[in-house]
């Protein structure tokens, strides 16, 4: 399988939970923080983080019930927003570029909108403003797997079918790596895996549609060609409704982008972040 190596693991602790968070770069580069989706991990980045970290600091960590950070009891954007908030002061950072992806990507937004002083440049990677959480085809599903938890995979493999599953377009070295840094084994040698199972349920994604206009900070918006969370007509307007924003489309991918064409997504951020000062 994949090895990706370049960062170091650090723990913070923070507004009662332990986060744990990964580190690329040279401490005095330009600072980047990246947020992952729903059911994801820091680790959802590192195709992206390896490049960038030639040029910045970035600071990834796993989000609250999520990766190697502590469960929590609620899941709602305001959670999230004064979980990076609090991140960030412990870093010490001032202003720094803000990227998200999915879930990430919502609540990169309502950071941005509640704290425009600290982030200098948001991208923003397939993720509308509003989601309709309550008409999602599986919520009988996930209500299940909220009151019985994750059941353990026997084999690696198994946990793969599953993955993909969920994602027909990433290549397979790629959704190997992230699934596998999804998993911990259980007492009795299962793989479970590690996101809280209440987590789906219990998010509670804040509707950020008349706040677009009041982020006035450049933004990328980034949307997969092949994606089914983001439609076209979704993204134009809101690129039209954000002050100062731009659409990159990677047309081979999906909606986890960095999963599916990291290359790509490095090629157009860094692109980006050039003509705008990032």
């Amino acid at each position: 399988m994949q090895t990706i190596a370049g960062y170091t693991e650090r723990v913070v602790e923070t507004r009662g939970l332990w986060f744990h968070v990964l580190e690329w770069g040279q401490p005095d580069a330009p600072p980047m923080v990246l947020l992952h989706g729903l059911t994801g991990h820091a680790h959802t980045w590192d195709h992206v983080a390896a490049p960038l970290s030639d040029y910045y600091r970035l600071l990834v960590p796993d989000q609250r019930g999520h990766g190697d950070t502590q469960h929590a009891t609620t899941y709602s954007t305001q959670d999230f927003v004064d979980d990076v908030e609090a991140l960030r002061q412990a870093w010490r950072l001032d202003r720094f570029v803000l990227m998200g992806l999915s879930m990430g990507g919502h609540n990169a937004m309502a950071y941005a909108h509640a704290h425009p002083n600290q982030v200098s440049q948001l991208i923003v990677v397939d993720i509308p403003p509003l989601l309709r959480r309550d008409h999602w085809p599986n919520r009988e599903a996930m209500e299940r797997l909220a009151i019985e938890g994750h059941k353990p995979y026997a084999t690696f493999e198994e946990a793969f079918r599953d993955a993909r599953a969920g994602n027909t377009t990433a290549p397979d070295e790629n959704l190997a790596y992230r699934t596998r840094l999804n998993l911990v084994q259980d007492d009795d040698g299962g793989l479970l895996l590690k996101w809280d199972p209440k987590v789906q349920v219990a998010w509670d994604p804040a509707d950020l549609t008349d706040r677009l206009p009041e982020i006035g900070m450049p933004v990328l918006l980034v949307r997969g060609g092949k994606t089914l969370v983001l439609p076209e007509d979704i993204a134009a307007r809101m690129v039209a409704a954000f002050p100062d924003a731009e659409l990159a489309e990677i047309p081979e991918s999906g909606h986890s982008v960095p999963t599916d064409r990291p290359e790509d997504l490095v090629a157009v951020v860094r692109e980006w972040l050039g003509r705008r000062g990032g």
